[in-house]
C-alpha cells in the first residue's frame, strides 16, 4: 500500500529534527514515574536561562489551535529510585520551520545541566547527544524528512494491526476523555490527519488548499473488529508550579488491535508513530508503536 500523493508530498516538505539524549546521574535520587513532565520543565527552565526567543516560540502561547513544533519522548521506564552512575534517555523531536533552531536547542540541553534533574536537583552529566534517523542513530544534527520515514508496505487487504502504547494516549469523545471504549480506527486516523494538518499550516507550509486535499485523502475503510482487552485507563496527575495544583494528564495504556480490511489506515498510522496522537504530545503522550 503507498501513502496517498499528497500525504507523500506534504511528506516530502515536512523537516524533522529528532535528538536524543543521555544522561549519566552523578549522585543517587528519586526521579518521577512519569518521566514526561520531568523532562519538559527541565527543558523549558534550561531553554528560558539561556535563549528567551526560543522558549517563547517552544513554550509560549500561540494562535488558536496552533501546536507547537515539538515533541518528547519520555521513554517507557516508571522507575523512580536511582542510583549514581546510572543512565537515563529521552529524545526531543523538532518538527518543521522548527527544526533551524537545533543548535540553539542543543546549547540550552548542554546549559540546563547546571540546573540538575528533580525537586532535589541531582547532579548529572549529558553522555552524547545524537540524531535519529530512519534507519540509524548518528552524533550531530542532522535534519531528515517526514518521507523518509514513510516506505511503502506490502500487506494483504486483510491485516492484524496493533498500537502499543508506550505513553498514556489522551483522547477526547464529545468532549470528554475516552476512559474506557476502545476508539474506532477512523477517529484515529482522523486525529492523526488534523495534526498534520495543523503542524503543516503552522509550521510547514501555510497553504490551506494543500490542508484540505489532505483530508479529501482520508480512507474509507472496510469491515474491521476491534479488540481493546488489553486496554487500561492510566490515571497519570501532573503538579503544575504555574496553577500551583494537581491537573489531570492520564489516557488509555495498554494494546489497540484492530484486524480486517485496514491496509488503507497503515500510512496514517505510520505518520502517528512519528507525530504522536491526542494531547499533551510535548509532555511525552500519545506515543505508540505500531505492529502490522
Amino acid at each position: 500500500m503507498t501513502p496517498p500523493t499528497v500525504l507523500l508530498d506534504l511528506a516530502e516538505q515536512f523537516e524533522i529534527l529528532h535528538l536524543r539524549c543521555n544522561l549519566i546521574l552523578q549522585a543517587d535520587g528519586v526521579l518521577p514515574a512519569f518521566k514526561g513532565s520531568l523532562w519538559h520543565g527541565w527543558l523549558g527552565h534550561a531553554i528560558k536561562g539561556l535563549d528567551e526567543p526560543l522558549y517563547q516560540l517552544l513554550y509560549g502561547s500561540h494562535a488558536e489551535q496552533q501546536p507547537k513544533p515539538y515533541l518528547i519522548k519520555a521513554g517507557a521506564d516508571h522507575k523512580q529510585q536511582w542510583r549514581a552512575g546510572e543512565m537515563l534517555e529521552f529524545d526531543i523531536i523538532l518538527l518543521g520551520s522548527a527544526c533551524q533552531l537545533g543548535q540553539r536547542l542543543v546549547s540550552a540541553l548542554l546549559s540546563g545541566q547546571r540546573l540538575g534533574l528533580g525537586t532535589n536537583r541531582i547532579p548529572f552529566r549529558i553522555q552524547s547527544l545524537t540524531s535519529v534517523l530512519p534507519m540509524r542513530q548518528t552524533p550531530g544534527l542532522h535534519v531528515a524528512r517526514l518521507i523518509d520515514w514513510l516506505m511503502p508496505m506490502d500487506v494483504g487487504l486483510d491485516c492484524e494491526i496493533a498500537l502499543q502504547l508506550h505513553s498514556p494516549l489522551r483522547l477526547k469523545q464529545n468532549g470528554n476523555i475516552i476512559k474506557s471504549a476502545t476508539p474506532a480506527l477512523p477517529e484515529l486516523i482522523k486525529q492523526i490527519s488534523r495534526r498534520m494538518a495543523l503542524l503543516t499550516l503552522f509550521w510547514v507550509n501555510e497553504d490551506p488548499c494543500l490542508q484540505a486535499a489532505l483530508f479529501k485523502t482520508l480512507p474509507i475503510l472496510g469491515d474491521y473488529q476491534s479488540d481493546g482487552s488489553h486496554v487500561w485507563f492510566e490515571d497519570w496527575q501532573r503538579f503544575s508550579t504555574r496553577q500551583h495544583e494537581q491537573l489531570p494528564f492520564g489516557g488509555l495504556k495498554g494494546q489497540l488491535c484492530y484486524r480486517g480490511d485496514l491496509s488503507a489506515a497503515i500510512p496514517w498510522l505510520q505518520l502517528g508513530e512519528l507525530l504522536h496522537m491526542g494531547g499533551k504530545t510535548t509532555f511525552g503522550l500519545g506515543q505508540y508503536r505500531l505492529i502490522y
